[in-house]
């Protein structure tokens, strides 16, 4: 693989697209010079307050719109303008954009206007007579929007990188996230890895006025944490909401799908293969990283699907797709480059995948993302179960995920029982307990345990006394916002698919680098629509016929009958992944000589961690202590980039 090709830079207006390279900017009426780039006044309600438009450097303005006092600013994939403009009747004028939609609605509906919305976007509204702001972002989150704030202005933007340009812009860096990156921590929504930007999180919307701005959830499948479920011939409809969430998809140019063996991208790619020859759209291309590990290798299952389908396929070697410098050399080249450190460490091989797919003329890329949020069951059903005293489903709970994972029975049995089900029931309020009434106890127990409690930080993070501060402080914030969720242990696991910033910074990542091949990247599993669905199927509904998966699983077994979908068990790469790590971590790790930056940012005490490191990387082990190498290597590298 040529690096430079991660490298490249969105290609913005010669593709049609606006790159997400644009920024808003609301302020006092005389604003600094904000970029380079193009600039355009958008409203201003007098001598006080203005809304400006500008892009970075030479990439087109997003869609716009104006009326009185109004005026909107759109930048995305709208999905159901079609069902829109049917609502909004004769009150809607002749629409030439998306944004002229989107402001007829507003001035309709209000606020309320916002819940109806289905797509990938960042939209901004300014009302200039109320002097009020909406800066929102799509439902589940895969466009991205951030902002900053200063004194007299605020700056939106989907790129960090944009707002990092303005000279009034602190590049100073989060280090209270970076220490909770390397425990993969995330306990606050809306921040990002620079201390003066923040994010809008999926599904919100900021709302800035005179009084002060507040975010708000405009949309959401359980609101005040109660989940209306679906009954059985609700969930009957399940294929038809597919169908659509696919649909919507194909709208925007010919597709690629990354088609692995699993049941979620076969899933979208039986579906894709269907609904373009009902509109007449030109097949989709299959796209295929073959992995050499016998226990992660699909190529059978890839090659037999796109073979019955009648799709053009692409086949690509895994090392072929990563070049000769192996898998990390890559992923820090890349990390170097994005706006948070990198959390995919697959992703340049994908970039080369997509680069394959673009170079056959496909505008848009769909995958099987969001399957294993929303198609699978939780295991912390057990907890519930427990809790109920319901055995007989503790057991057909069991029966599902021995039949479905590559795992011992005894010890998918023994996690049921115990750390998915009695442990959950029985430590928190024992732990509360004796906080309140023998502190003391806790402090003991720390002390002679042979291994950390996972709050426990690790003796070489945050050595600096104001960051340990800072990450306490954090801590008691995560613990309080669960303690206020969900009574429910199966609906406050599947919660963070909507609240969690790691599915958010991932969304993030994948729009950032796909973009650069001026490529649009659409998961189905995520349409608002399907996500509201399967998020309110009663559990056991999810794994009919007693499989994960079964709202699937079974047709596939159908249509495809000699691949083996109707018992496939997942696939997991971790040794693989392990395996890659070690084979050039030494190299590079020893090129880097050690992690001097996080040390002198004080997120990390760098000889403890060296030594760390250095023996993980003699013992080799698997799971945590490989992830521990790859984390080390990814944020150190990342710093340097980015520290002033």
């Amino acid at each position: 693989m040529n690096n430079q090709q991660t490298l490249e830079k969105p290609q913005g207006e010669a593709l049609g697209l606006t790159g997400a390279r644009w920024f808003v900017a609301l302020g006092a009426a005389r604003l600094p010079d904000l970029s380079r780039g193009k600039r355009r006044l958008v409203g201003t309600n007098g001598r006080t307050r203005r809304l400006y438009l500008g892009s970075d450097d030479d990439y087109a303005l997003p869609q716009r719109a104006e009326q009185s006092r109004y005026s909107a600013i759109f930048d995305g994939a709208l999905f159901n303008r079609q069902e829109l403009q049917a609502e909004l009747g004769d009150l809607l004028v002749p629409v030439g954009n998306d944004a002229e939609l989107i402001l007829a609605g507003y001035l309709r509906w209000g606020q309320d206007f916002l819940a109806r919305l289905r797509g990938t976007f960042a939209i901004v509204i300014w009302d200039s007579q109320e002097d009020v702001l909406l800066c929102v972002r799509d439902p589940l989150g895969s466009h991205p929007l951030f902002y900053t704030d200063g004194p007299d202005e605020l700056l939106v933007s989907p790129s960090t990188e944009v707002l990092l340009k303005q000279p009034q812009v602190s590049r100073a860096l989060n280090r209270s996230a970076l220490v909770d990156h390397f425990l993969d921590r995330y306990p606050r929504l809306e921040e990002t890895c620079f201390e003066s930007i923040s994010r809008v999180p999926p599904g919100h919307a900021l709302r800035v006025a005179t009084g002060g701005r507040r975010s708000f959830r405009y949309w959401d499948p359980s609101p005040d944490g109660q989940v209306n479920w679906l009954t059985a011939d609700e969930v009957e409809r399940f294929d038809e909401v597919l169908d659509r969430a696919v649909s919507r998809c194909l709208q925007f140019g010919p597709a690629g799908i990354f088609l692995s063996g699993g049941l979620d991208s076969v899933t979208v790619a039986a579906v894709a293969t269907e609904q373009c020859r009902l509109q007449g759209l030109r097949q989709p291309w299959a796209l295929s990283l073959i992995f050499p590990d016998p226990l992660s290798n699909e190529e059978i299952v890839q090659r037999g699907v796109a073979a019955q389908l009648g799709l053009p396929h692409v086949v690509k070697p895994f090392f072929e797709a990563i070049g000769g410098d192996g898998l990390l050399s890559p992923a820090l080249a890349l990390t170097q480059t994005l706006s948070a450190p990198l959390m995919n460490t697959w992703l340049p091989a994908y970039y080369q995948l997509a680069l394959e797919g673009k170079q056959r003329g496909c505008t848009a890329i769909l995958t099987g993302g969001g399957g294993d949020e929303w198609l699978g069951l939780s295991p912390l059903l057990a907890a519930d179960l427990l809790r109920e005293l319901d055995f007989v489903s503790v057991y057909r709970l069991w029966q599902s995920m021995r039949r479905s994972l590559r795992r011992s029975s005894i010890a998918l049995g023994w996690n049921l029982l115990w750390k998915f089900g009695a442990k959950q029931i029985v430590l928190p309020p024992a732990h509360r307990f004796v906080k309140a009434n023998a502190p003391w106890a806790l402090k003991l127990r720390r002390r002679l345990a042979l291994k950390p409690a996972p709050w426990v930080p690790p003796n070489w993070l945050a050595p600096d006394g104001e960051l340990r501060r800072l990450f306490d402080l954090r801590r008691e914030e995560e613990h309080a916002s669960k303690e206020q969720s969900s009574h429910s242990h199966y609906i406050q696991d599947i919660r963070p698919a909507l609240d969690h910033a790691v599915i958010s910074w991932e969304l993030e990542e994948m729009f950032e680098v796909y973009q650069r091949a001026g490529m649009r990247m659409f998961q189905p599993f995520w349409d608002a629509d399907l996500v509201d669905m399967l998020y309110r199927t009663p559990p056991f509904l999810l794994i009919q016929g007693g499989r994960s998966k079964g709202l699937v699983r079974n047709s596939l077994a159908r249509r495809f009958p000699n691949l083996g979908f109707g018992k496939q068990r997942k696939v997991e790469a971790t040794g693989f992944y392990a395996s890659l790590i070690y084979k050039d971590g030494r190299a590079l790790w020893e090129a880097m000589n050690g992690a001097r930056t996080l040390g002198d940012m004080g997120i990390v005490a760098e000889p403890v961690l060296n030594d760390k490191i250095e023996k993980l990387l003699v013992r080799r082990r698997d799971g945590a202590a490989a992830h521990q190498v790859w984390s080390t290597l990814n944020l150190e590298t990342w710093a340097r980039a980015h520290a002033s």
